[in-house]
């Protein structure tokens, strides 16, 4: 028989998470991919204790290999996110991918449905904490679960509010 604690690990031997979250934006899908997908617009949407600083590190901005960095504050303490634009359709998705930084793994996939003078958002996030993060207790699988999708719905929120009031 089987040891029950080897199966045990090789079922959490890959501790991903998905956080998503979707929005509607009354703005047309041009305005809200240009905004949604500009490094320098992160730090203006993410919550301030979560995301400090954002910029382009490479002359064209989210182009395929382009690369951004993100400032904040992840698992209890100050850290650098590098991230590299795997996917780009314009208007349509766009995704990153964590190529230094915290996590052990780190994806987001944005993608926009534009209808007339609205466009749906769907933003998901694929992640699995580092294993210095957990060897350390910064934070638990759950603290970083709420972080993020708190982060995800006031991003979206913050950006909503922004191109809406625009339209008037």
């Amino acid at each position: 028989m089987a040891n029950p604690f080897n199966y045990y690990e090789k079922q959490h031997a890959v501790d991903m998470t998905q956080i998503e979250y979707e929005t509607d934006i009354n703005a047309p899908v041009e305005r809200v991919y240009e905004y949604y997908t500009n490094p320098d617009n992160i730090k203006e949407a993410w919550p301030r204790d979560v995301v400090k600083e954002s910029e382009s590190t490479t002359p064209s901005k989210n182009e395929p290999g382009s690369e951004m960095k993100v400032k904040g504050e992840y698992m209890g303490r100050q850290a650098e996110m590098r991230l590299e634009v795997a996917e780009k359709e314009p208007n349509r998705r766009l995704v990153t991918r964590q190529t230094e930084g915290p996590f052990k793994k780190w994806e987001s996939i944005q993608e926009f449905q534009g209808n007339n003078n609205r466009t749906h958002v769907r933003h998901v996030i694929d992640y699995e904490l580092g294993t210095a993060a957990k060897a350390g207790n910064f934070v638990t699988g759950s603290q970083a679960d709420d972080k993020i999708r708190q982060g995800l719905e006031q991003a979206a929120q913050t950006v909503r509010q922004k191109l809406e009031s625009q339209q008037h």
